[in-house]
């Protein structure tokens, strides 16, 4: 055991400590991280990695896990000896782990939160919720009317992935971040086993490449482009992640594009008041054309096709990963976009 992995230990709990002081300056965080050294640091991940024709980030994962199984193989066979050398490498990789991930991405989730940035109400009344969903569902029937010939037809969109991803990173609006910060994105070569996770894409916080699941259905595979291009800017809690994809998508010149982002809204927006009156969600049903309907099957039906005993678990293990970020609600995070978009649409549209 050498004394550089002794150093590296050592630091975690100065890292934790020195950590959970920052977590109290959100303004100089926002000012010296996520606005001075971020986009200094993204520009030069960008400069190495952007145009690889695959995932440098897919390949690091599955490096650390051979890594890991390598470790226990050597433990198994030779377990005299091994055992405390395996422990002290583990934890100077945990360290070292923590150590670059907050330094290269990690400390976005302490920044000034976007409402503040924009000076958006989070808070909103039931009616201003009702208001809000039946506007974005009379918006996705007429674009739904525009784009297929029968009510009762969902929309295909036409384009290939490859197409739909260049559209999005070239037009990619930047809101609450600096907007020098080019973002763009990747199909996952892990799409399949992302997949059976559960997950439609990620962020590979230390190379910084947004992935995307490449099986999803086109719909989810609009937002979660912009999505995930929107936590390579810097922006880290999922809720401001979902409104920028919204944002982003509703704003397109492309009408399907804009189905996908207000029907992405609709699906947030109708789960939130079924939560709180369920009469009264099942009377808007009525309201949205069947063809959307029908393309809302189709996106839970490719998830069915996944399902496992296994998905659960790491659904829970991300849930406590957002929640010792800062994020208090957990995997639920990404509902609190809804907040965002009644603001929103209360600033851009009266009356909401």
């Amino acid at each position: 055991m050498n004394r550089l992995q002794w150093y590296i230990i050592l630091s975690l709990p100065l890292q934790i400590l020195g950590l959970q002081g920052l977590k109290r300056y959100p303004i100089e965080i926002e000012q010296y991280y996520s606005t001075l050294l971020y986009p200094w640091l993204f520009d030069l991940h960008r400069f190495f990695f952007k145009l690889l024709p695959f995932s440098l980030g897919d390949l690091f994962y599955f490096l650390i896990l051979a890594l890991i199984i390598g470790q226990l193989a050597l433990f198994i066979r030779k377990p005299k000896g091994n055992f405390k050398k395996g422990v002290v490498r583990f934890i100077a990789l945990i360290s070292l782990v923590h150590f670059l991930f907050y330094l290269n991405w990690g400390l976005h989730y302490y920044r000034v939160p976007l409402a503040q940035k924009l000076n958006y109400e989070k808070k909103y009344t039931e009616q201003q919720l009702i208001n809000t969903l039946e506007h974005i569902i009379e918006t996705a029937n007429i674009l739904h009317a525009q784009l297929v010939n029968e009510d009762t037809l969902g929309v295909q969109i036409p384009y290939d992935k490859n197409t739909l991803m260049r559209l999005l990173n070239d037009t990619f609006v930047s809101l609450g971040t600096p907007s020098g910060i080019r973002p763009y994105s990747k199909n996952s070569i892990w799409s399949i086993p992302l997949s059976y996770m559960g997950y439609a894409g990620y962020l590979n916080p230390f190379t910084l490449e947004a992935q995307v699941n490449s099986k999803i259905p086109k719909l989810s595979y609009i937002t979660t482009v912009v999505h995930e291009m929107a936590h390579q800017t810097g922006i880290a809690a999922e809720n401001e992640a979902n409104f920028i994809a919204f944002y982003n998508t509703v704003q397109h010149s492309d009408p399907f594009i804009q189905y996908a982002g207000y029907t992405f809204a609709l699906r947030y927006c109708y789960a939130e008041l079924f939560k709180v009156r369920p009469e009264k969600a099942e009377e808007i049903l009525s309201l949205i054309r069947p063809g959307i309907i029908n393309n809302f099957k189709e996106q839970s039906a490719f998830w069915e096709m996944f399902k496992n005993p296994f998905e659960p678990y790491l659904k829970v293990g991300y849930d406590h990963y957002l929640k010792a970020n800062g994020q208090v609600e957990g995997i639920q995070s990404y509902n609190a976009m809804v907040a965002l978009v009644v603001a929103y649409l209360k600033n851009t549209i009266e009356p909401i």
